[in-house]
């Protein structure tokens, strides 16, 4: 019944997201329409989203979750506490270094994310 449960919240989270999602796409395409604006936009959010869906939904989480459930069973609660604040300092270290990286690499990872964007930054106002 737990294990229902806990299906259920992140269903319903999951669900939650994806409207939120939608949501937001309509309201920039209302307030912005197509343009350079909205361009700029989507290029600013790809990258933190395909980070996010990598950690938060994807592979990482897929694999840290079975290894901490194991993790639980043989250490304890106190131990598995103590893991968790480390892989979260950790995290927090990683992503702060991708984080200078990217700022950066900038206009390396604007070329990569998006090669049609212009060299020159324009004006958008």
């Amino acid at each position: 019944m737990n294990l229902l449960k806990s299906l259920a919240q992140v269903s319903s989270m999951t669900l939650f997201s994806r409207i939120l999602g939608f949501a937001r796409d309509a309201i920039v395409a209302r307030v912005f329409g197509a343009g350079m604006a909205t361009d700029a936009f989507f290029v600013a959010f790809k990258l933190p989203n395909l980070l996010r869906r990598i950690f938060a939904e994807g592979a990482f989480s897929q694999a840290f979750v079975p290894i901490l459930a194991e993790y639980k069973n043989t250490q304890g609660e106190e131990a598995t506490r103590i893991f968790v604040s480390y892989i979260s300092g950790l995290l927090t270290l990683v992503l702060a270094i991708v984080t200078l990286l990217g700022m950066l690499a900038a206009p390396w990872v604007i070329y990569i994310t998006a090669p049609g964007l212009r060299i020159r930054p324009i004006n958008l106002r």
